[in-house]
C-alpha cells in the first residue's frame, strides 16, 4: 500500500514539474507587433514596432496578406522599428499588418500582428462668393431745345486702323556639348521597363533610375553586383523614381535590378579615369640620377 501511495505522489510531482518547465519555456517566446499611428489616409506613413524571440533571418511584414516590408533579426537583435507607408490605392477600412519570422530553436514560424484603419478623404466645400447688389445709375435728363431750333446730330466717323502682321521665326538655342561629359536621357519608361538617366557615370556623378509596371504602393529595392544601391516607393500608377549610389568603384558595365513584385533591369557603364602623374615624377628622378652618374664618371 505504501508503495502505491509513493508511486501516486511521484507521478503527481513529475506532472507538476513538466507543467512548470513548459510554462517557463513558452514564456521565453515573445512575438508582438505595434503600429504608430494605427490609422490614417491612403499614402500616409506609419511606424511598425516589433519584438520577436528567438528569431533568425528576416522579419517579413505583410499588408492585408501581401508582403511589403522586411528587417533582419537575430538572437541578439530581438526588437526594432520599420518605416512603412499605406498603399496609395487602399480603400477606407481596417487592414491586418502581420509580422512573421523563423523560430531559431524549433524552425517553425513566429508571428504577431496588429490592424491599421484607412480613413477617407475629407472634402471641404468652399463658401459661396458674396452677393453684390448692382448700383443703378441716376436717370439722364435731356435739356429741351428752343422751339424752331433744329437739332443737329454730328455724324459719327469710325476709322479702322490697318492691321500689320509680323511673322518672326522662333529663336534657336544650341547647347554646346562638353567632350567626355555623360549625356542625360529623359525617356519615360514603358510598363515593365527600367530606365537610367545616364548611359555612363564617373565616380561622384548623380544617377537616377525610373521604372513602371510595379504594384501600387510597393517598396522598390535597387540592387547592383549583389549590393543595394537605392530604394523607393511606387505611386498609385505603379511608377517610381529613385537615386542610384554604387557602393564600390569598378570600371565596366553594371546591371541595376529593381525588385517590386516584378523584376526590372537596366545597364550603366562606370568610367574610371586613372592619373599618370606619379609615373612621370618617377621618370624625371630616374633621368636625373643617370645624368649625375655620367658626370661623376666623366669628371673624376
Amino acid at each position: 500500500m505504501r508503495y502505491v501511495v509513493r508511486l501516486f505522489f511521484g507521478a503527481v510531482t513529475g506532472a507538476l514539474l513538466l507543467v512548470v518547465f513548459a510554462s517557463n519555456a513558452n514564456a521565453q517566446y515573445t512575438s508582438s507587433v505595434g503600429l504608430k499611428p494605427s490609422s490614417g489616409p491612403a499614402g500616409s506613413s506609419f511606424t511598425i514596432s516589433w519584438s520577436f524571440y528567438p528569431c533568425k533571418g528576416a522579419v517579413t511584414f505583410s499588408w492585408n496578406g501581401t508582403p511589403m516590408w522586411s528587417t533582419p533579426a537575430t538572437l541578439q537583435t530581438t526588437s526594432g522599428t520599420v518605416a512603412a507607408k499605406v498603399p496609395g490605392g487602399a480603400q477606407p477600412g481596417t487592414y491586418p499588418v502581420t509580422g512573421t519570422c523563423t523560430n531559431a530553436r524549433t524552425g517553425g514560424p513566429l508571428s504577431a500582428g496588429s490592424r491599421f484603419t484607412v480613413t477617407g478623404t475629407t472634402t471641404t466645400t468652399p463658401p459661396p462668393p458674396p452677393t453684390t447688389t448692382p448700383v443703378t445709375p441716376p436717370p439722364v435728363t435731356t435739356k429741351p431745345s428752343k422751339p424752331g431750333t433744329p437739332t443737329t446730330t454730328p455724324p459719327t466717323t469710325t476709322t479702322t486702323p490697318p492691321t500689320t502682321t509680323t511673322t518672326s521665326a522662333p529663336p534657336t538655342s544650341t547647347t554646346p556639348t562638353t567632350p567626355g561629359a555623360p549625356t542625360t536621357t529623359s525617356t519615360t519608361p514603358k510598363p515593365g521597363e527600367l530606365v537610367l538617366d545616364r548611359p555612363s557615370v564617373q565616380p561622384g556623378d548623380e544617377l537616377s533610375a525610373s521604372g513602371r509596371g510595379c504594384e501600387p504602393g510597393r517598396m522598390v529595392t535597387l540592387m547592383a553586383d549583389g549590393a543595394e544601391v537605392g530604394s523607393a516607393y511606387t505611386d498609385s500608377t505603379g511608377a517610381f523614381t529613385a537615386p542610384v549610389q554604387f557602393t564600390r568603384i569598378e570600371a565596366g558595365p553594371h546591371t541595376v535590378v529593381a525588385e517590386c513584385g516584378v523584376r526590372l533591369t537596366g545597364t550603366v557603364d562606370q568610367v574610371v579615369t586613372r592619373s599618370s602623374g606619379g609615373q612621370t615624377s618617377t621618370l624625371v628622378i630616374l633621368v636625373f640620377f643617370v645624368l649625375a652618374g655620367i658626370a661623376v664618371i666623366r669628371f673624376p
